[in-house]
């Protein structure tokens, strides 16, 4: 799913309008558009909507991270990955690269 439409069917379900999903932040012409996926939306103008109407940005973000993973088996694997290594967690990327086998690929991982 994409932001627009994550957005649009984040609003209905709060029963607001795009006038008042948008009001003091950005147009509601703008934001219609961005709604339609006709212009994208800078990520802090949308973390400010989502934040004025007490709507979990991490739970937006899955919605749209979860639909997306259809184009992509492996995204949230990698986003694991990617978290774990930031983190410095070896014990999850163990955890990771098990999971990796038993798929019955080969994994190597090396942190340096």
């Amino acid at each position: 799913m994409k932001i627009g439409e994550a957005l649009k069917q984040t609003r209905l379900h709060a029963g607001l309008t795009q006038e008042e999903m948008a009001a003091g932040i950005i147009s509601e012409s703008f934001y219609s558009k961005v709604e339609r996926d006709i212009h994208e939306i800078d990520a802090n103008v949308l973390i400010k909507i989502l934040a004025k109407h007490h709507f979990d940005v991490v739970s937006f973000f899955s919605q749209v991270n979860n639909s997306d993973n259809t184009l992509d088996p492996d995204f949230d694997l990698m986003n694991q990955i990617s978290f774990a290594q930031n983190r410095k967690d070896l014990k999850k990327l163990d955890e990771i690269a098990a999971k990796i086998a038993n798929r019955g690929v080969h994994v190597n991982l090396v942190f340096g």
